[in-house]
Protein backbone atom coordinates (compact mmCIF):
# COMPACT_ATOMS: atom_id res chain seq x y z
CA UNK A 1 0.00 0.00 0.00
CA UNK A 2 1.20 3.10 -0.91
CA UNK A 3 1.19 6.45 1.51
CA UNK A 4 -0.63 8.97 0.44
CA UNK A 5 -0.18 13.42 1.41
CA UNK A 6 2.07 15.64 0.32
CA UNK A 7 5.79 14.65 -0.83
CA UNK A 8 8.93 15.63 0.68
CA UNK A 9 9.46 18.70 -1.76
CA UNK A 10 5.50 19.72 -1.67
CA UNK A 11 6.31 19.80 2.33
CA UNK A 12 9.62 22.04 2.22
CA UNK A 13 8.15 24.30 0.51
CA UNK A 14 5.16 24.90 2.53
CA UNK A 15 7.47 25.54 5.43
CA UNK A 16 9.05 28.68 2.92
CA UNK A 17 7.80 32.21 2.63
CA UNK A 18 7.87 34.25 -0.50
CA UNK A 19 9.98 37.36 -0.53
CA UNK A 20 8.97 40.54 1.44
CA UNK A 21 11.68 42.77 1.12
CA UNK A 22 13.86 43.85 -1.34
CA UNK A 23 16.64 41.20 -1.09
CA UNK A 24 14.67 38.67 -1.93
CA UNK A 25 15.36 35.64 0.59
CA UNK A 26 12.90 32.94 0.86
CA UNK A 27 12.66 32.92 4.19
CA UNK A 28 12.27 29.77 6.76
CA UNK A 29 9.56 29.38 8.38
CA UNK A 30 9.52 26.12 10.32
CA UNK A 31 11.64 25.07 13.30
CA UNK A 32 14.93 27.20 14.32
CA UNK A 33 18.01 25.73 15.61
CA UNK A 34 19.00 27.90 18.67
CA UNK A 35 21.70 29.11 15.98
CA UNK A 36 19.09 30.98 13.81
CA UNK A 37 19.39 28.16 10.90
CA UNK A 38 16.01 26.24 9.70
CA UNK A 39 15.90 22.86 9.89
CA UNK A 40 14.10 20.08 7.97
CA UNK A 41 12.85 16.58 9.18
CA UNK A 42 13.53 14.91 5.85
CA UNK A 43 14.61 11.01 4.65
CA UNK A 44 12.47 9.67 7.29
CA UNK A 45 13.58 11.28 10.62
CA UNK A 46 16.84 12.77 9.94
CA UNK A 47 16.69 16.69 10.41
CA UNK A 48 18.80 18.75 7.73
CA UNK A 49 19.61 22.06 7.75
CA UNK A 50 16.69 23.58 5.39
CA UNK A 51 19.36 26.05 3.48
CA UNK A 52 21.54 22.97 2.45
CA UNK A 53 18.20 20.87 1.71
CA UNK A 54 16.98 23.51 -0.48
CA UNK A 55 20.45 23.85 -2.29
CA UNK A 56 21.02 20.71 -2.98
CA UNK A 57 17.53 20.29 -4.53
CA UNK A 58 17.58 22.95 -6.95
CA UNK A 59 21.22 23.36 -7.47
CA UNK A 60 22.85 20.15 -6.85
CA UNK A 61 25.07 18.25 -4.92
CA UNK A 62 27.24 20.64 -2.24
CA UNK A 63 30.93 19.77 -2.80
CA UNK A 64 32.62 18.07 -0.25
CA UNK A 65 34.99 19.87 2.04
CA UNK A 66 32.42 22.88 1.19
CA UNK A 67 30.38 24.77 4.14
CA UNK A 68 27.27 26.56 2.55
CA UNK A 69 27.88 30.76 2.79
CA UNK A 70 24.82 33.16 3.14
CA UNK A 71 25.60 36.18 0.86
CA UNK A 72 22.53 37.50 1.97
CA UNK A 73 23.68 37.37 5.79
CA UNK A 74 20.06 35.76 6.98
CA UNK A 75 20.36 32.77 8.32
CA UNK A 76 17.25 31.90 7.77
CA UNK A 77 17.26 32.15 3.47
CA UNK A 78 17.07 29.09 1.81
CA UNK A 79 17.23 31.05 -1.23
CA UNK A 80 19.69 29.21 -3.29
CA UNK A 81 21.14 32.29 -5.35
CA UNK A 82 21.52 33.51 -1.64
CA UNK A 83 23.64 30.42 -0.81
CA UNK A 84 27.61 29.97 -2.07
CA UNK A 85 29.78 26.97 -1.45
CA UNK A 86 33.01 28.23 -0.01
CA UNK A 87 35.69 26.59 2.50
CA UNK A 88 35.44 27.20 5.95
CA UNK A 89 37.96 29.59 6.93
CA UNK A 90 36.43 31.71 4.02
CA UNK A 91 33.26 30.96 5.69
CA UNK A 92 34.38 32.16 9.25
CA UNK A 93 35.99 35.55 7.18
CA UNK A 94 33.00 36.71 6.18
CA UNK A 95 31.37 36.23 8.89
CA UNK A 96 30.73 39.16 11.77
CA UNK A 97 31.77 37.28 14.91
CA UNK A 98 34.96 38.04 16.30
CA UNK A 99 37.29 35.11 14.58
CA UNK A 100 35.96 36.99 11.83
CA UNK A 101 36.96 40.42 12.34
CA UNK A 102 40.45 39.43 13.94
CA UNK A 103 41.03 37.38 10.51
CA UNK A 104 40.58 40.46 8.49
CA UNK A 105 43.07 42.45 10.69
CA UNK A 106 46.30 43.84 8.41
CA UNK A 107 47.82 45.79 11.20
CA UNK A 108 48.04 45.16 15.08
CA UNK A 109 46.67 48.12 17.19
CA UNK A 110 50.17 50.04 17.24
CA UNK A 111 49.96 49.88 12.88
CA UNK A 112 52.59 46.96 12.50
CA UNK A 113 51.92 44.75 9.81
CA UNK A 114 50.17 41.25 10.29
CA UNK A 115 52.28 39.69 7.43
CA UNK A 116 55.90 38.32 6.59
CA UNK A 117 58.66 38.18 8.56
CA UNK A 118 56.06 40.75 11.13
CA UNK A 119 54.05 37.72 11.73
CA UNK A 120 54.27 35.01 14.22
CA UNK A 121 51.82 32.17 14.39
CA UNK A 122 50.96 30.89 18.00
CA UNK A 123 50.85 27.02 17.79
CA UNK A 124 47.10 27.14 18.49
CA UNK A 125 47.01 29.13 15.54
CA UNK A 126 46.71 32.91 16.74
CA UNK A 127 48.59 35.95 15.07
CA UNK A 128 50.91 37.60 17.12
CA UNK A 129 52.78 40.95 15.84
CA UNK A 130 56.63 40.38 16.53
CA UNK A 131 57.23 44.10 16.63
CA UNK A 132 55.22 43.96 19.47
CA UNK A 133 56.34 40.95 21.24
CA UNK A 134 59.83 41.95 21.00
CA UNK A 135 58.82 45.23 22.60
CA UNK A 136 56.94 43.68 25.46
CA UNK A 137 59.58 40.78 25.88
CA UNK A 138 62.53 43.24 25.87
CA UNK A 139 64.61 42.62 22.49
CA UNK A 140 67.92 41.90 22.79
CA UNK A 141 69.24 44.86 23.64
CA UNK A 142 66.67 45.53 26.47
CA UNK A 143 67.90 42.14 27.88
CA UNK A 144 71.65 42.85 27.16
CA UNK A 145 71.13 45.94 29.84
CA UNK A 146 69.21 44.06 32.32
CA UNK A 147 71.78 41.18 32.41
CA UNK A 148 74.40 44.21 32.67
CA UNK A 149 72.32 45.70 35.75
CA UNK A 150 71.50 42.32 37.40
CA UNK A 151 75.80 41.71 37.37
CA UNK A 152 76.40 45.51 38.71
CA UNK A 153 73.79 44.87 41.68
CA UNK A 154 74.83 40.95 42.59
CA UNK A 155 78.35 42.63 42.81
CA UNK A 156 77.32 44.90 45.27
CA UNK A 157 74.80 42.62 46.97
CA UNK A 158 78.38 40.73 47.92
CA UNK A 159 80.25 43.54 48.59
CA UNK A 160 77.63 44.67 51.39
CA UNK A 161 76.55 47.68 49.58
CA UNK A 162 73.37 46.76 49.08
CA UNK A 163 70.85 45.17 51.72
Amino acid sequence: MQRSGPTIVQRFWAKVALPADEIGCLLWTAHLKSSGYGEFTAYGRRNVPAHRFAYELLVGPIPSGLHLDHLCRERRCVRPDHLEPVTPGENVRRGEGVSAINARKTVCPQGHPLSGENLYRKPDGRRVCRACRRDREGGPEFRARRREYLRGWRRRRQQGEVS
